[in-house]
């Protein structure tokens, strides 16, 4: 019997419809809750809804791939596998409310001004709409509004006598913005990079302004997303191998080498052999001799972005698209070092280098504001980046963390799902005190695993071991016996092809075994054979290393 069957129903509220608030809302109504989800939009979508009043532009694709972005019950349509626009993700959302009954519960035009404890129990929200202002008591409240609402816009030396135009990345829409312009851009992260592109593209001069590195992977690789290559195989050793030059782990390190020195130097020689055959010889294979020169200038200032990062491309926030590298390499678009002030119409750079532009891009990311909640509701670090382990379970922040590499939708509905059973009480948050100790440990992997960002990026979390924590609070991380029932061709997919979110409808609350085993058995594999072959023995390995060694060497994903 499900909770929702033995649990009061109750009055949630939902602040944001965009892919996490409506995931919540789905979730919230398979449990018999009652939500109302208040959206200040006009209409749905969240940030990827296109719109003069909204943050993405005209020509605004995903940057992670369509099967890694979709939800768990609920796939992509046929032919969608690529990066979509926001256009159609937003048109696969609508699907999603009409598929599940969200859209009845759903109050656009309505902005949520205050959040705060009711005086007799649950939440006081209050809300201003065209009609007016109003106050409603709830029983729970799911903030989902994200981490992109508000941008952030840093202060120069001499800015304010600079007579040309200052805008955040958030407010660029089209290539008509820039044409014919000088154009200065600052920063390059996920968004940033789609817009230097662009925008090198029509600009009469482009100039991109990096005070570091960037760790940057092709949005296409051999045909495929690149995000395909993120598989369970791939994943299979302990964390601190590949993902990790923290000082602390170098002796477990050492171990490792030693007890697998022939697979790390089968690693040794397949890095070699993809560089030389599977990298480089693709690049020079086109018969223009112009093409194969920007072919390779960009894989050569990509490796040089990389090496200025400050680290391994799975040690940071990843760029998922190397277009703008490409307009580098083309000339296109000319790099500079970090602002060091505005001189009246001129920029200097901290290179020495300087620029006189029409126009400032600043693609600096966003800040993470929560003006509807006192501070001390709204703080974090949270319990698995969701819970404030001092308020509980009836305050859940759902969408507060990005990935380095992968899809915010799918960790948001892992924390919906959980959220919404925290309500029904079929699940129960562990005590304030081994929440605490749990948001140390993960404060300790961020700063291990992402040692160049971690400091300043409390957000950072490594998509696939994260989303088996929280599969593992909700009760529905797969295990060796549901994988045992499956036919070979299934576990070798589960194991090879892209890490999907349908792996978490396999056993649990509110499975759906058919859609899960039709999502995944229709994926590729992209890895080679003698990858397979290989990242097959490295697993083997692991699990050996783990029984024989103990905890420390387990593998970062591993079943139970």
């Amino acid at each position: 019997m499900s909770a929702a069957a033995v649990a009061p129903s109750k009055r949630v509220a939902v602040v944001g419809a965009g892919p996490s608030g409506l995931a919540t809302v789905k979730e919230l109504l398979a449990e018999g809750h009652r939500p109302t989800c208040f959206e200040q939009a006009a209409d749905l979508g969240g940030v990827f809804r296109y719109g003069e009043d909204g943050v993405v532009w005209e020509s605004c694709r995903l940057t992670s791939s369509a099967p890694l972005t979709a939800f768990s019950d609920f796939p992509m349509g046929p032919g969608q596998t690529g990066h979509l626009p926001v256009g159609e993700y937003v048109d696969y959302l609508r699907r999603y409310c009409t598929a599940f009954g969200v859209t009845p519960h759903l109050r656009f035009g309505t902005r949520v001004e205050a959040v705060e404890p009711h005086p007799d129990g649950g939440w006081r929200v209050r809300t201003r709409a065209a009609n007016g202002v109003a106050e409603e008591r709830f029983d729970a409240v799911a903030i989902c509004s994200g981490l992109h609402q508000h941008p952030h816009v840093p202060v120069f030396p001499g800015q304010e006598g600079f007579p040309g135009t200052i805008m955040h990345g958030a407010s660029y829409r089209r290539p008509a913005d820039v044409a014919g312009k000088r154009v200065l851009i600052v920063g390059a992260g996920e968004s940033g990079a789609d817009v230097v592109a662009e925008v090198a593209e029509h600009a009469a001069e482009t100039v991109l302004s990096l005070r570091r590195g960037v760790g940057v992977q092709k949005r296409i690789s051999f045909g495929h997303p690149g995000d395909y290559r993120t598989s369970r195989l791939v994943h299979s050793t302990a964390q601190w191998v590949f993902q990790s030059r923290d000082p602390a782990d170098d002796e477990k390190r050492r171990v490792y080498r030693w007890l697998c020195l022939p697979l790390v130097l089968v690693d040794k020689v397949l890095q070699l052999v993809h560089r030389a055959g599977w990298e480089l010889l693709p690049l020079v294979r086109t018969p223009h001799a112009d093409e194969r020169r920007v072919n390779v200038e960009t894989w050569r200032l990509t490796k040089r972005l990389l090496h200025e990062s400050g680290g391994a491309l799975a040690e940071q926030f990843g760029t998922k698209s190397d277009e703008f590298v490409r307009a580098i390499a083309r000339g296109r678009c000319r790099r500079v070092g970090a602002i060091a002030r505005f001189d009246g119409p001129r920029v200097q750079f901290e290179d020495g280098s300087r620029f006189d532009p029409d126009l400032v891009i600043l693609c600096t990311g966003f800040e993470t504001r929560l003006p509807m909640l006192d501070p001390a509701f709204g703080a974090a670090p949270r319990y698995l980046h969701t819970f404030h382990p001092e308020i509980g379970a009836d305050l859940g922040f759902i969408g507060f963390l990005r990935p380095a590499f992968g899809a915010i939708p799918p960790l948001a509905e892992l924390q919906a799902r959980w959220f919404a059973l925290l309500q029904s009480g079929s699940r129960v948050l562990p005590s304030a005190e081994t929440m605490a100790a749990a948001i140390a440990y993960w404060t300790d992997v961020r700063a291990s695993y992402f040692r160049p960002v971690g400091d300043r990026l409390g957000h950072l979390v490594d998509h696939t071991s994260f989303c088996d924590a929280l599969a593992s609070e909700i009760g529905c991380k797969p295990t060796r016996a549901a994988l045992r029932r499956q036919s070979r061709a299934f576990r070798r997919r589960f194991y090879a092809a892209p890490f999907v979110a349908a792996q978490y409808r396999m056993v649990g609350p509110h499975a759906a075994p058919e859609v899960a085993r039709a999502v995944i058995e229709a994926l590729p594999v992209v890895h080679t054979p003698p990858e397979l072959g290989y990242l097959h023995l490295r697993w083997l390995a692991s699990r050996a290393l783990h029984r024989v060694l103990g905890p420390a060497f387990a593998p970062k994903l591993a079943l139970d």
